[in-house]
């Protein structure tokens, strides 16, 4: 069976890394569709060793560039490559270009997202997919199914992530010690009205003896951050231990902000979106979207009170045991419809 995944940010990455490896373990050809944007076709390449990775496609980070780009242009470029291919099957995360290529081609394709609030590209979606999943965040209906469980858990799950306190060596930091911040680039569709440095314009508003993890995606804008903030080193080695060990997360992009959530640990995004994604971890009361100047205040309370605690581990389990296994979904969704199509 040939199968194509079309992987078009790192979040991607992690989303299909244990399906692919187990799909390729059985002996599947599995076909890896890169774009290039920043650092993902390293991360691809590290992450999917003996994968047959094709790069098409950019993303140079403006509004521009992600319009004609790494769609209009990318689009041909995909028809191009997938035509080669043979393939059986396509799997993408809200990748309806990679839907719309499969559709012409008559072939099925599997997507995932949890962003129904970008209207046009869920519309695409449901138009180009043969089965649309979302979280339970919009009703089901059509070829639309929801699974009870955000995208993060396929690989964030306690089942699939084990966190590493080796990670912690290289910064000269302990566990619970230090607090990890996120600032995103505002280059993406998604982002593009959003103001640019959020966490850079509160900064000073720290507390100076808060020892703090920067992770900076424009690493051009440092000194806008307090010197003593430590940079997160690249390559980045095992992230998402790093998040399970801090004390708190706050992020000006939605992704990580529900990474640091789903790993037990009180996240604050501080972005401009409302995401019927995030409220799942909201009335869970371990995600918490504020406004930037109020970021600060609920921090500073937040660190004070150690009775708000959470045991991640717990935290963790009882997730464990209400959601599904997002991999064994993706595969059993696979064989599925590559059963009923034969």
């Amino acid at each position: 069976m040939n199968i194509v995944i079309d992987i078009a940010h790192p979040a991607h990455v992690n989303f299909f890394k244990h399906t692919a490896k187990r799909l390729s373990a059985e002996n599947h050809n599995v076909n890896i569709l890169c774009l290039n944007r920043g650092k993902l076709s390293r991360i691809v390449e590290k992450e999917f060793p003996g994968f047959n990775i094709d790069i098409i496609g950019n993303h140079r980070g403006s509004k521009y560039s992600v319009i004609v780009d790494a769609n209009i242009k990318r689009f041909f470029q995909l028809i191009k490559s997938i035509r080669l291919m043979n393939i059986d099957i396509g799997l993408g995360v809200g990748s309806f270009n990679l839907g719309v290529v499969l559709k012409i081609l008559n072939k099925p394709n599997i997507q995932f997202d949890d962003d129904p609030e970008r209207g046009l590209n869920t519309i695409l979606e449901k138009i180009t997919a043969t089965k649309l999943f979302f979280p339970p965040i919009i009703e089901s209906f059509g070829n639309i199914s929801n699974f009870k469980a955000l995208k993060e858990w396929a690989y964030l799950s306690p089942a699939y992530f084990k966190p590493d306190p080796a990670c912690l060596k290289e910064y000269g930091l302990k566990e619970k010690d230090y607090v990890f911040i996120r600032e995103i680039s505002t280059g993406s569709l998604n982002y593009t009205n959003q103001k640019s440095n959020i966490i850079a314009s509160i900064s000073k508003k720290f507390d100076k003896n808060l020892k703090v993890l920067l992770s900076l995606e424009n690493r051009k804008k440092l000194g806008y951050y307090p010197d003593n903030w430590i940079l997160l080193k690249e390559p980045i080695y095992d992230i998402h231990s790093i998040l399970y060990y801090s004390k708190c997360v706050i992020s000006s992009g939605d992704s990580m902000a529900r990474e640091g959530s789903l790993l037990g640990v009180p996240s604050i995004y501080c972005g401009f979106r409302d995401m019927k994604a995030n409220k799942i971890l909201e009335d869970k009361n371990i995600l918490f979207h504020l406004k930037p100047e109020d970021v600060v205040p609920f921090l500073n309370k937040l660190l004070a009170d150690t009775k708000s605690d959470i045991n991640q581990v717990e935290f963790r389990n009882s997730l464990l045991n209400e959601w599904v296994d997002v991999n064994q979904l993706i595969y059993n969704e696979i064989m599925k419809l590559l059963s009923n199509n034969k």
